[in-house]
């Protein structure tokens, strides 16, 4: 269970459509992120940790469903806690976690500037 945001704290939603994108945020926001997959093909998005430890993921990695039929498209959801000031990128990869020496099948990257 996720603890509710702070008083005043945004909830920024970011879709595949948002991949290459500048996002300026505060602490204490929480930060969204809902990409596209297909349960049932081996392929999971991985969060690449970002250096700067701006964002923490929190509560558990959601699969929305678009259908209940097995094998179905949806959508990965992450939640984020944004924690501390700066700039840094958070980066996915869409890959069989493993297939260990084989590049991703998608990257999907976003900058972070947290005021």
């Amino acid at each position: 269970m996720l603890p509710p945001p702070r008083a005043g704290a945004g909830v920024i939603v970011v879709a595949e459509a948002d991949n290459g994108r500048e996002f300026t945020v505060s602490r204490g926001d929480v930060l969204q992120v809902s990409l596209p997959a297909t349960s049932g093909t081996g392929y999971t998005w991985q969060a690449v940790p970002i250096a700067d430890s701006l964002v923490k993921q929190v509560g558990d990695l959601k699969f929305k469903t678009n259908n209940a039929m097995s094998g179905a498209t949806g959508h990965q959801v992450f939640r984020f806690s944004v924690e501390a000031s700066g700039t840094g990128s958070l980066e996915f990869r869409y890959v069989r976690p493993w297939e260990k020496d084989t590049p991703p099948a998608k990257v999907f990257k976003i900058l972070l500037m947290v005021k």
